[in-house]
């Protein structure tokens, strides 16, 4: 289980592995675009599925890099508490409202 590159020009992922010292920007193989840097939860949409690869893309340019979203995060005694996964969309349409319902979270848990 480890991060993956994406490359959004060619629709391709490739695994990244867990050795963080090896975690730098890189080109495509295929094409020698840059790839994008993602979380290991990441699944890359099947080649042919083009409007979920841009489902994808508009996420992860909005902040989403695929990171556990919660449906709810709250204080108790000061402690924070992160209930329930929130599934990441695969339309365009949710796509959009999920980056504005939950864009905020990342911003408070990356403190």
């Amino acid at each position: 289980m480890g991060y993956k590159k994406v490359c959004f020009n060619c629709r391709r992922s490739f695994n990244q592995g867990t050795d963080f010292t090896q975690m730098s920007e890189k080109e495509c193989p295929v094409c020698r675009e840059m790839m994008v840097h993602v979380s290991h939860r990441f699944r890359p949409p099947k080649h042919r599925e083009i409007e979920k690869w841009k489902v994808a893309k508009y996420l992860i340019e909005n902040g989403m890099n695929y990171h556990h979203v919660y449906d709810k995060i709250y204080s108790v005694d000061g402690i924070v508490c992160l209930q329930g996964y929130v599934n990441y969309p695969e339309n365009m349409r949710e796509a959009k409202e999920f980056v504005k319902k939950y864009k905020g979270q990342l911003d408070f848990l990356n403190r």
